[in-house]
């Protein structure tokens, strides 16, 4: 039997194309059309992911994250080295290792990807179908993240702004809240501006969204109306620019212009003083001059709430004087060692080149009447701790941490130098930062407290000051290492190494050489080519100890 919509059987089935030539076309064009339309569509849904912003909820205040979001199967991930760039954690994926280290307030994991496991402690959480890879950036799930660290997550999606209509805006209900006034306060000692919104009645439901793009956060008060509030409100802090308002649409609109990397943790207040806060934190330090600390706006009206008072993130460790350096003494620190080996690649280990390099080091400038020290000796680990007690111990004049580079760009080649700064500036400093300061992330009880401290060092006045003699050593030691061995010099770059950070007298982290490139591996672990090396340090360091740079900051 045939169905009413088959072809009769005493007839032939018609050709679903047409007969002619151009009845065939036609329904090509047909089909191409809905497919290519279809296809839109995904694109479109999976696109509108990218404008997600991540909302994590930490001891009941809200930080927003620009970080992309993707779906994949019904889950939602996250990227999750910009996740925690934005909210104030540590992330460090390693392509090289296939390794992750996350840390956000006390908490620390180790994403073991090879293994399939998540490791803290004596808790194991497994991976699998919870993390990919994607040009070389890392996605977490979001029900992962909430579990390893106890997040409450959200997202949001970022709204695109609708024409407006060509008519009166609606007035907000009767008795709707009134934007009264607009205050900020400026704690400079904890990198951190909040912007206080006062309401008469009521704190208004509101939205947030960062744009980095634009360096703005725009927040939405609906159903709400503006009171006399001047707009727009000079800040002019290290964080922030200015604030604009305006009311449209029956809500309205804030926009804070910010300035650099900042995370964004937003809370509201009811009661006798309705109020909503932005609290707009630095993750690197401004330098500039600001204002007093703080620093209160004129608004009309102002709230009779108290104002906290400053609390300082952190005891500075007082700087010893430049008086004391002893123009004799030099310190080595060859990196890693004990159960951290580096990166290993074809068959070589970072630890072992870099004690076999600074050993040299050390036997040529004590036969030239340096008194030479050295963080470690032999293959041993020691703390951060233990190498800044070292080095500022003996006030030396020169601090030369070694170690060895790696890409995952096999071709990758010579020899780099860093010195300490806020931000990674110079091809290739991130991923340097980012390894060489991995290790110590397994150092609870120190390192929580040197991340906190490390922005503020290098933005000190005693550390800017021997920053241009730090640059001088950095620049000597590539150049006389490129002239000794022949490998191309790559120059001088900056990134924020936490080795680097306590070190108050010239210092620089010197990169010999890429173990990733299997030629120069070779030529690495070769004795007479450790030679060359070691004498190229040791020329760029007495070199240094003759230059002005160093007799400008020792003031003779």
């Amino acid at each position: 039997m045939w169905s009413v919509l088959g072809p009769s059987p005493m007839k032939r089935a018609e050709n679903p194309w047409g007969t002619s030539k151009t009845s065939r076309l036609r329904a090509m064009k047909k089909l191409l059309t809905i497919s290519l339309l279809f296809s839109a569509l995904v694109l479109f849904a999976f696109g509108a992911l990218g404008e997600a912003q991540v909302v994590i909820t930490v001891n009941g205040e809200r930080i927003q994250s620009g970080a992309r979001v993707v779906s994949r199967g019904g889950t939602l991930y996250v990227a999750v080295e910009d996740l925690f760039r934005d909210i104030g954690g540590v992330a460090y994926y390693s392509p090289i290792m296939n390794k992750a280290n996350l840390k956000f307030g006390k908490t620390s994991w180790v994403l073991s990807l090879d293994k399939g496991v998540a490791i803290t402690d004596n808790r194991e959480v497994p991976l699998e179908g919870k993390v990919f890879v994607e040009n070389n950036k890392l996605y977490l799930s979001l029900p992962l993240l909430a579990e390893l660290f106890g997040f409450r997550i959200s997202t949001r999606t970022q709204e695109t702004p609708t024409p407006e209509a060509p008519q009166l805006a609606p007035s907000p209900r009767a008795g709707a809240p009134i934007l009264s006034g607009v205050r900020f306060s400026s704690y400079n000692e904890e990198m951190r501006t909040r912007i206080t919104f006062d309401f008469q009645g009521s704190v208004p439901p509101f939205t947030s969204q960062i744009d980095r793009e634009r360096n703005t956060v725009t927040i939405l008060f609906r159903n709400c109306s503006l009171g006399n509030v001047a707009s727009p409100i000079a800040v002019n802090d290290p964080r922030v620019g200015t604030i604009t308002l305006e009311e449209k649409n029956g809500q309205v609109e804030a926009n804070i212009a910010f300035r650099g990397a900042i995370q964004v943790r937003e809370g509201k207040l009811n009661g006798g003083n309705p109020r909503a806060y932005f609290d707009l934190r630095s993750l690197v330090e401004v330098t500039e001059e600001v204002p007093p600390s703080p620093v209160t706006s004129p608004s009309p009206k102002p709230s009779p709430s108290p104002r906290p008072s400053p609390t300082p993130a952190f005891s500075p460790t007082p700087s010893p004087s430049f008086e004391v350096i002893n123009r004799n003494v030099v310190v080595l620190d060859p990196g890693h060692g004990g159960n951290d080996p580096g990166c290993v690649h074809n068959g070589y280990q970072e630890k072992t080149i870099v004690l076999e390099i600074a050993k040299r080091v050390r036997d040529i400038l004590r036969a030239r009447g340096y008194e030479v020290y050295m963080t470690r000796e032999d293959d041993t680990y020691p703390t951060l701790d233990d190498r800044y007690r070292l080095a500022n111990s003996k006030n030396p004049f020169a601090f030369v941490s070694i170690h060895c580079n790696a890409s995952p760009n096999p071709k990758a080649s010579g020899i780099e130098v860093f010195v300490g700064g806020t931000k990674p500036r110079g091809e290739g400093a991130l991923d340097v930062a980012q390894r060489e300061n991995a290790p110590f992330l397994a150092e609870q009880t120190t390192f929580s407290e040197n991340l906190e401290k490390l922005n503020s060092i290098y933005t000190s006045a005693y550390y800017l000051k021997s920053r241009e003699a730090s640059a001088k050593l950095g620049d000597l030691v590539v150049q006389r290492v490129a002239s000794q061995t022949g490998l191309t010099a790559r120059g001088v770059k900056e990134a924020p190494l936490v080795v680097l950070g306590h070190m108050f007298y010239p210092a620089c982290l010197v990169e010999v050489g890429f173990l990733s490139n299997p030629g120069e591996a070779k030529k690495l672990a070769s004795p007479s080519f450790q030679d060359r090396i070691a004498r190229g340090i040791a020329d760029a360091i007495e070199a240094f100890a003759k230059s002005p740079e160093l007799a400008k900051l020792l003031g003779g």
